[in-house]
């Protein structure tokens, strides 16, 4: 993709959208609602036209070739199966007359690809037999049948429940790795995108904010909008105003680089110790904070512990062994590695 660009009237869906995704390789779309994820995607899938820039496979420009001359295969929210015919059917209706090919060989591939993804069992059952989570398997399979050069998946796993979700997506991601398909994965659920991408593409309004590993997008956040939409919770931003090296704000001071405007710090990486004097004498431009607890979650293995502070609201992530009651005065710090820091339009200062 080179500097693709999507206008719907006068809205602009998709603004100078550049990236490349290697083959066998898969790539996570995120982001918020109306960020333009389907918009590129449906574009990737010919079923819409770009109003800039280019769209190339394997170096071939797509500009002007129909869908189904692509070779790709979509997968939608909604099953979208022929309700009259059965899983098996489904699966051979797309390759004997999409792909043309024989019948016999389309059963095969048919049933192969059904046992794959655990529900050959189910070959002779209609949709109305099945589960959701059998019928988004049966959709998935319809796709992935075809060994399409790309798989373009849109939200494929929105309408389930969430402990069929995770099992759906490590089943997808096994199968699209055994087979060596390039897909594109749009969602917007960040632990979705974080789990399932090789590289992840995070957008906003249209623009490709940060394409990165999830390491790099969680780590090192290339603007303030990926800190504190990559996260669960999301990285804690406290704006303040820079004079002298150090950035200042309610109830914090810390050192800070040029150009600083705002400094955040994931959950995990705030230290939470009972308010006084001994709670923590930050050194080396280490922030500091007292505040108040309002709300302590038992999440498992950890605790979020939600801190009011002058400079706003913090949430802390701690071992599940470290209960503290609300109300609790505490002293929160953080070492000089757990910040970043973000100039006033957003970017991270250091950020390449």
């Amino acid at each position: 993709m080179v500097g693709l660009g999507r206008d719907f009237g006068p809205v602009r869906a998709l603004a100078d959208v550049t990236m490349s995704v290697a083959p066998g390789e898969i790539v996570a779309l995120l982001g918020p609602s109306g960020s333009g994820k389907s918009t590129l995607l449906r574009i990737c899938a010919g079923l819409e036209e770009a109003t800039a820039g280019r769209l190339l496979f394997g170096g071939a420009d797509q500009a002007g070739i129909p869908p189904h001359q692509r070779d790709v295969a979509l997968v939608f929210q909604h099953y979208a199966l022929y309700p009259h015919l059965s899983a098996l059917d489904n699966l051979t209706l797309a390759l004997r007359y999409g792909r043309k090919m024989p019948k016999a060989q389309a059963v095969a591939r048919a049933r192969e690809t059904l046992d794959m993804l655990g529900i050959g069992a189910l070959a002779r059952r209609r949709p109305a037999q099945m589960s959701g989570g059998q019928r988004q398997r049966v959709a998935i399979g319809r796709a992935l049948a075809r060994r399409a050069r790309v798989v373009l998946l849109d939200e494929p796993m929105s309408g389930l429940d969430a402990k069929l979700r995770v099992e759906l997506r490590v089943e997808i991601v096994a199968l699209l790795r055994r087979l060596g398909s390039t897909a594109l994965f749009v969602t917007h659920d960040q632990a979705e995108a974080m789990a399932v991408g090789d590289r992840v593409a995070v957008l906003d309004a249209g623009r490709l904010e940060q394409l990165d590993t999830p390491d790099e997008i969680y780590d090192r956040p290339a603007s303030r909008f990926v800190a504190t939409f990559v996260g669960s919770p999301p990285m804690n931003v406290l704006d303040g105003a820079r004079a002298d090296g150090v950035l200042a704000g309610p109830g914090f001071a810390v050192a800070a680089p040029a150009g600083a405007a705002a400094v955040g710090v994931r959950p995990e990486g705030l230290r939470l110790a009972p308010a006084g004097p001994a709670a923590g004498s930050p050194d080396g431009g280490a922030l500091r904070l007292d505040g108040t607890v309002v709300v302590s979650e038992r999440l498992g293995a950890e605790r979020v512990v939600y801190v009011q502070t002058p400079a706003g609201p913090l949430a802390v992530r701690i071992g599940a062994e470290g209960a503290v009651q609300p109300g609790t005065a505490v002293t929160l710090s953080a070492a000089a590695p757990a910040l970043t820091f973000f100039a006033g339009d957003g970017t991270r200062i250091g950020a390449a």
